[in-house]
């Protein structure tokens, strides 16, 4: 095993410890708990079986594991920045319906 498969594996390790510890203080949504497990999992199981990884995408038709790293980022990060947006989303409108009920209280006195 070479000494970046072992650093990826102490720190993918180390990141799926994290996933437990927020699930278990209830810190992720119920979504985004088994996808970042899941996503750990994956980077863990890449780290140990890389010859299995690339057979894989020879059979699919990527031409290398850089490509194939590439395209998971992209989307990996849209999808980061999807549930960001959601967020925000949601943060506004809460923001918006205390900002109407502190209006609507002041008016009143």
């Amino acid at each position: 095993m070479d000494t970046i498969q072992i650093i990826i594996m102490i720190f993918s390790i180390f990141a799926l410890s994290r996933v437990f510890t927020n699930i278990k203080h209830k810190n992720l949504d119920k979504l985004e708990a088994p996808f970042w497990g899941i996503f750990w999992i994956i980077i863990i199981f890449v780290a140990l079986f890389p010859g299995l990884i690339d057979s894989f995408f020879l059979f699919i038709g990527i031409e290398s594991a850089t490509q194939a790293g590439l395209y998971g980022l992209i989307i990996l990060l849209s999808y980061m920045i999807f549930r960001l947006y959601m967020k925000i989303e949601e943060t506004e409108r809460k923001i918006t319906k205390i900002v109407r009920t502190i209006a609507i209280k002041d008016d009143r006195t």
